[in-house]
């Protein structure tokens, strides 16, 4: 088998990673990835074991003198978010992800990467191989569909765990070591929509070239949401004419914020060059309001002639243009005793029209559970107001900081004699499983840790080989002080 990486290091950790992008392991499909976890544990002659969620754990001996010492717990997930630009043919049940490297850059061709968190994967499957190292009994925990509500933590059995101690691998940059972590959940807003028969133009609107990414991490930034901004076109051409909708279809990804919408609209013939100019205008007076990061914005327009088209009545496009407006998106509440931090969030996740109803998805954040509740019931009420059946699920908890962390401070002196730099320590919004294993495994002790990767949701997912080396090393260097 060749490697593209063959050459640098960690060698076995990064010919860790380039096989595991060999197999397709994307949220829920997770059966592959967690029988070649445990085909590697038993060619290691390591004790193993996986559930019927696909949750794998591996666990290895501490090393000569370090056997009785109390376990470590190694943690991450194997699943990652599928995505891909739609101008790139992948198959993400069965293609491999394609790797390129650039300079000291990994990225993908078109799709994301996966080192969310295939590098949490890479660096346990090379610890656990290797015989050199000093380091105490081992527990190494791949958890599954982490990205679709951290499900296989929330059935993960808890009672087969030992270590109280705990390492997640599924939070950077480095020298960044998080101490806490919002909780969430989803909510579901349906519309009913009964497709007529009408005559007009049909206007198709495609939003493109909006940068994305994680709904947690750069809910901050103030990105394009091309569900938001798809619904400012609808309101300005609902404003100016009768305009039904026929079809829109945006995001697929709760924890993602979506980069790509696509529309079309029923409207009267005589109106049409008049709805395209106005489009145009709403597209130069979004752009001058975007990031620099959405630069690349832009609407791409086309149209089919006058003609008899299926599309949603009047009276229900208004509502559904009502709901996509109204939906709120972005940070929600801040501490401003912590650098702004942001403490609750929502994402307008996604957007689908069908036969007979209008979906729209809202993700919220929050590490305040109280705020959460808040956010839930207002959304309650305006799902009430609008008409929409409104349904919240996939819950997850939050990670409550813990003032005094011996397994922290283990982390921040092994940084500081490594790099001679302080590290950071931080509460991320973004969601993380170590909230579960807080409420399941009472007295754990936590910390994260992980090396530079940036665009994570996104196929703009790229990683930095010199850090996944150094985080590497840091790892390593943590292991052997905690047998000392």
């Amino acid at each position: 088998m060749e490697y593209l990486l063959e050459g640098r290091e960690p060698k076995m950790a990064l010919r860790y990673f380039e096989e595991i992008s060999r197999i397709p392991r994307g949220s829920g499909n997770e059966e592959a990835i967690s029988q070649y976890l445990l085909d590697f544990a038993k060619e290691q002659g390591l004790d193993a074991w996986r559930d019927e969620h696909f949750n794998v754990c591996i666990t290895k001996p501490g090393s000569q003198g370090c056997e009785n010492l109390p376990p470590l717990m190694l943690q991450g997930h194997t699943d990652m978010v599928c995505e891909k630009n739609r101008d790139v043919e992948h198959d993400f049940l069965k293609d491999p992800i394609q790797l390129v490297v650039e300079g000291n850059i990994l990225r993908a061709k078109g799709t994301t990467l996966g080192a969310d968190n295939g590098v949490a994967v890479a660096w346990m499957m090379s610890i656990l191989q290797d015989r050199t190292l000093v380091h105490p009994p081992l527990e190494c925990v791949f958890t599954a569909s982490e990205e679709v509500g951290l499900i296989g933590a929330h059935n993960l059995d808890y009672s087969r765990l030992h270590a109280r101690r705990l390492i997640n691998l599924d939070c950077g940059p480095e020298g960044v070591f998080c101490c806490g972590s919002a909780g969430g959940q989803v909510t579901d807003f349906t519309l009913p929509l009964t497709m007529e028969e009408g005559n007009g133009a049909l206007l198709h609107l495609a939003i493109r070239g909006l940068s994305g990414g994680h709904s947690g991490g750069l809910i901050h930034m103030g990105l394009g949401n091309a569900n938001v901004l798809m619904g400012r076109l609808f309101r300005r051409l609902m404003d100016e004419m009768d305009c039904r909708v026929q079809s829109c279809q945006g995001g697929d990804k709760d924890n993602a914020i979506p980069r790509e919408c696509d529309a079309s609209l029923l409207v009267p013939q005589d109106k049409l060059d008049g709805a395209q100019a106005l489009v145009k205008q709403t597209e130069e007076e979004i752009r001058s309001q975007l990031m620099p990061q959405d630069k690349d914005f832009r609407v791409e327009i086309t149209a089919e002639p006058a003609g008899t088209y299926q599309a949603a009545s009047l009276q229900q496009s208004r509502q559904m243009m009502r709901l996509m407006v109204m939906l709120p998106c972005g940070p929600q509440l801040r501490d401003l005793t912590m650098n702004d931090r942001v403490v609750a969030s929502e994402n307008f996740a996604s957007v689908h029209t069908g036969e007979n109803e209008c979906k729209c998805i809202v993700s919220m954040r929050s590490s305040n559970d109280a705020y959460r509740q808040d956010m839930a019931a207002r959304l309650d009420i305006l799902g009430q107001l609008l008409g929409a059946s409104v349904r919240h699920h996939d819950d997850y908890e939050s990670w409550e900081i813990e003032k005094n962390s011996p397994i922290r401070q283990t982390v921040l002196d092994c940084y500081k004699a490594l790099t001679g730099k302080e590290g950071k320590v931080v509460a991320t919004h973004g969601g993380l499983e170590c909230g579960i294993f807080q409420k399941r495994m009472p007295g754990v002790d936590m910390v994260t840790m992980s090396c530079n990767s940036e665009g994570a949701h996104s196929p703009e997912e790229h990683m930095e080989l010199d850090s996944f080396a150094r985080t590497y090393d840091l790892l390593k260097a943590v292991l052997q002080k905690l047998c000392q």
